[in-house]
């Protein structure tokens, strides 16, 4: 029924250009509405907008409010006002586009006034400041599932060329560096758990200044029963986290993995050689790595549950070290057509083989050395 209400949306609606914040009754000309109440909002913002004000106006419609999206795109140098963990009535969908966000942490100790409703957060090209003192009072604070989970509703998450920016206005105390070498630790013994189970889609690419530990911050405590797609492109990633490694263990249900454009050198998959009814592949992209040598159990990655590989644009030598992977993509090529164009790896050195692509090179003199 929901899908038959919704052509009675206004698909292409009209984007508004706000050089300040709105106030009252005006957010009506900025929203969408249908028959069930559902609210559909966009915002070009000049200037700068405040979440908390569009918050209180929801709060205030008398009418019978469904589901809220809310999508802001900003001018360069346009600012938001937006809290953690983004909280408000009936919200379902928030997309924030090239913002200044400001006042990030205002909220995190704010008792729970709105349930989690929120299904699709997307922040892009964006930056978060977060001034010194507020960072240093979360992370020497006891936490809260409700700040540190966020909202346990989210079905798809994407934080795409996000950067923080520490806002400094006068020397960094000793006591906010030690506290940051703890803050890990602390999130390690809490005892709850983040019950991600409607989560399908986590994206976390364009950031740079990820530490080699980072993944832990997500499986130490969470639960992640649904989730089907991961991409981490993009971050200068060097290590490959133990958690892929074993990803069956973190997450049972992972369909892709996107760690393409990074800085990775080795990587390996553990065959949990145990019974599964899974039989849907985990297709993983590794283009434009530095990867040079193969994993020694890569024959094994084709049994139980299905492993494919894109490792296309990194710099391995097709000579006689590279037989098993071309055994392993012409495998790939048999059982799996659909996946085809990933097993095209073309050569780039020895001089011999130069531009040739690696299932038609044949290594039978290979054997007689």
């Amino acid at each position: 029924m929901r899908n038959f209400f919704s052509i009675l949306f206004v698909t292409l609606s009209v984007m508004y250009t706000i050089k300040g914040s709105v106030s009252g009754n005006s957010y009506h000309k900025y929203c969408r509405s249908n028959l069930l109440g559902d609210q559909n909002c966009f915002f070009t913002v000049a200037y700068w907008f405040n979440f908390v004000d569009f918050r209180q106006w929801l709060d205030k419609l008398s009418e019978t409010v469904g589901d809220v999206s809310l999508n802001i795109h900003c001018y360069y140098g346009a600012y938001i006002y937006l809290p953690f963990p983004f909280r408000a009535r009936h919200l379902k969908k928030l997309h924030i586009k090239n913002c200044l966000i400001r006042m990030y942490l205002s909220e995190w100790k704010a008792p729970k006034k709105y349930p989690d409703t929120l299904e699709d957060l997307l922040i892009a090209n964006s930056e978060i400041s977060i001034d010194l003192p507020s960072m240093e009072e979360v992370i020497t604070t006891p936490l809260t599932k409700q700040t540190d989970c966020g909202q346990e509703t989210l079905q798809r998450m994407a934080m795409r060329n996000v950067t923080v920016k520490p806002i400094i206005k006068e020397p960094t105390s000793e006591k906010i560096l030690n506290s940051f070498e703890t803050f890990t630790e602390k999130m390690k013994s809490v005892k709850y758990m983040c019950d991600y189970k409607h989560l399908y889609f986590l994206e976390r690419s364009g950031d740079g200044a990820l530490n080699k530990n980072f993944m832990d911050i997500y499986t130490e405590k969470g639960h992640y029963p649904r989730l089907k797609t991961i991409k981490m492109s993009s971050n200068n990633l060097v290590n490959f986290p133990e958690q892929f490694t074993n990803w069956q263990e973190y997450f049972p249900t992972l369909h892709q993995l996107d760690l393409s454009n990074n800085s990775i050198a080795n990587f390996t998959f553990n065959n949990q050689m145990k019974s599964s009814t899974n039989y849907v592949p985990l297709v993983v992209n590794l283009k434009q790595n530095y990867i040079r040598t193969l994993p020694s159990n890569i024959e094994l990655y084709l049994s139980q549950s299905p492993i494919i590989l894109d490792i296309r644009e990194n710099p391995i030598e097709c000579d006689c070290g590279a037989e098993r992977l071309g055994k392993y993509l012409r495998e790939v090529r048999r059982r799996f057509p659909l996946y085809k164009p990933l097993t095209e790896y073309v050569c780039e050195s020895p001089a011999q083989v130069k531009g040739v692509k690696l299932i038609y090179i044949n290594y039978e003199k290979c054997s007689q050395l």
